[in-house]
């Protein structure tokens, strides 16, 4: 500052120059440390102007052109200095930087691996309840499978039913379609079978519906042939019906048909006893 102050130029300017030489070979091409330096450099020029004018004051340009060139011969030395003291901090401390950065990194290694097992140890634990929560519910499970197909067996079943019972009504009609043709056409067998003995009916009201079709049939054809048979015992007419089912077993029937003439002979076996015991 002496020297600055005693106007020694041409020295000033020299040691500037080495210390900004030597300053650029400490810092090499680290930008952020050059970075430094400048500011420090301009915070000094600034410093020095304001020391100057606020404590001896400035009077004319002379006296400012005057601050301003050791101003700047000052901010040239610090700028050196600065990038000589920043290079040898930062070689002293880079060692510990690089330290630092090490445990960081093992620091959150550890506990990514500690996370990472953690998570595994929920994963298992997860897995363990749901196998452990599988093995309880599996007799429940199994349970309402059975029920379930057996459900699902009845509901086959019943269909089944269904099937053969609109079969049996069917079969009933066809053997004696000639000569109901008039009084019960097929269009209303059709429209019974709709409306009355549907998939959408339970079983048992489908069976009391069958069994009352048949005996509308049976009825239907008693009415329009008008040749009912007469019996004069309870014999005769077991005798009679047993007759009727031994020619229907002797003919070449299949099971379906030969059942559902058989069912014919029982209802109108029955109507015959009720009308005999009637009378």
């Amino acid at each position: 500052m002496e020297l600055i102050e005693q106007g020694e130029t041409l020295p000033l300017i020299f040691i500037v120059a080495v210390l900004y030489y030597v300053g650029q070979v400490a810092i090499a091409h680290n930008l952020q440390l050059k970075k430094w330096g400048f500011r420090l450099s301009l915070l000094t020029l600034t410093a020095y102007v304001l020391f100057e004018a606020s404590w001896n004051g400035i009077y004319d340009t002379t006296t400012l052109l005057a601050i301003v060139l050791r101003g700047l011969i000052l901010a040239g030395m610090a700028l050196g200095m600065s990038w000589i003291a920043l290079s040898a901090l930062d070689l002293l401390f880079a060692p510990l930087g690089r330290l630092n950065r090490s445990w960081q990194t093992a620091v959150t290694r550890w506990q990514y691996n500690r996370g990472q097992k953690q998570r595994e140890r929920e994963e298992k634990e997860r897995r363990r309840q749901e196998q452990d929560e599988w093995e309880r519910t599996a007799p429940e499970r199994e349970r309402q499978q059975q029920e379930q197909q057996q459900a699902e067996a009845q509901r086959n079943a019943e269909q089944l039913q269904r099937e053969e019972i609109r079969l049996s009504c069917q079969l009933l009609y066809d053997q004696h379609a000639p000569a109901l043709l008039t009084r019960f056409p097929r269009e209303r067998l059709a429209e019974y079978f709709e409306q009355y003995l549907s998939d959408g009916f339970p079983i048992e009201i489908v069976e009391q519906r069958g069994k009352l079709l048949e005996e509308m049939i049976a009825s239907s054809l008693e009415q329009t042939t008008g040749n009912k048979q007469k019996f004069a015992s309870l014999n005769e007419i077991a005798e009679y019906f047993q007759e009727q089912k031994q020619e229907i077993d002797s003919l070449n029937y299949d099971d379906q048909t030969r059942q559902s003439f058989l069912s014919s002979l029982n209802l109108q076996e029955d109507r015959a006893i009720r009308e005999f015991l009637s009378s």
